[in-house]
């Protein structure tokens, strides 16, 4: 796999500004709802009425319109919750204020704010990462989680991250970005699902880029942690997720699910919806792996 596939993958740096796909979220029943905070408001949609909640996960250089093939999903007693992280998607981007700190703070405000004590996380990409410090920080609250394509160890080797680095320090750096955006690996979606991926992309600054970035390669996002809540893993096919890697997992969730989705690409929630939504349901009709 070349460098530059695997940045998009696993971390897509693919920042510039630009203008994100519409959808007819009020034909769905999704309301729009906001969060404000000291350093500026957060959007999010929510889906259904329940007194817990499934709260989606976006990764990097996406937004809540990752999860749209999910906004009609029914578990009986939850909400759906689908957050644009700050500076992501329709929430606001401001100079700065883009840390691990500052995101979970705000992922838990908006709990409170709806009411909710009980969550299902669902997350994909680098938003596993978010899951699992979630997780550490509020483990009470953490029901279930449900892990899409993403790391719970750092596995990238040191000079990719290098070279991931090297990237945000171009000079050429935004018409770099936008030759990756254009190569990006979604040939089997749906062309307006590629729409959605690439105009999120387009929309993720350089600095909120730069803050994930900073959040994968910190030592203390890696910090030993033991998952004991229950929790399914949904890998796509990559080199990266190694027997070994598999055989890890037992020691951070001992009551965990592993499942292989060999055809699946990277993005799970929209290659593969109808299975996703199943399993979601499932899960949650019976929480215990």
């Amino acid at each position: 796999m070349k460098k530059s596939s695997i940045g998009i993958a696993l971390l897509c740096l693919l920042p510039l500004l630009g203008h994100s796909t519409n959808l007819s979220q009020d034909s769905m029943k999704v309301d729009r709802r906001t969060l404000e905070t000291d350093l500026g408001q957060w959007n999010y949609a929510v889906s259904q009425e329940g007194a817990k909640a499934i709260l989606f996960l976006h990764g990097a250089n996406s937004s809540h319109k990752i999860w749209h093939k999910q906004f009609a999903l029914e578990v009986e007693g939850y909400k759906n919750i689908f957050v644009d992280l700050l500076g992501y998607g329709d929430s606001d981007q401001p100079d700065n204020g883009y840390s691990l700190q500052n995101w979970l703070e705000g992922l838990n405000s908006i709990l409170v704010q709806e009411g909710v004590d009980q969550v299902c996380l669902v997350a994909h990409s680098n938003g596993v990462i978010l899951a699992k410090e979630f997780y550490r920080r509020y483990p009470k609250k953490v029901q279930q989680l449900i892990l899409l394509d993403g790391m719970l160890k750092q596995i990238i080797s040191a000079p990719v991250l290098e070279w991931m680095k090297s990237t945000l320090e171009r000079s050429d750096y935004k018409d770099f970005m936008a030759d990756n955006v254009k190569r990006m690996p979604i040939q089997a979606l749906a062309v307006e699902d590629q729409a959605i991926l690439q105009q999120d992309a387009l929309n993720t600054p350089k600095s909120v880029v730069v803050a994930e970035f900073n959040t994968v390669t910190a030592p203390e996002t890696w910090k030993p942690l033991e998952i004991q809540c229950p929790t399914v893993i949904i890998h796509a096919n990559s080199p990266y997720w190694t027997d070994e890697y598999v055989q890890w997992l037992k020691q951070i969730t001992p009551e965990h699910k592993f499942l292989l989705w060999a055809d699946a690409g990277h993005f799970i929630p929209l290659q593969y919806p109808e299975r996703l939504n199943t399993l979601i349901v499932e899960t949650l009709g019976n929480p215990k792996p």
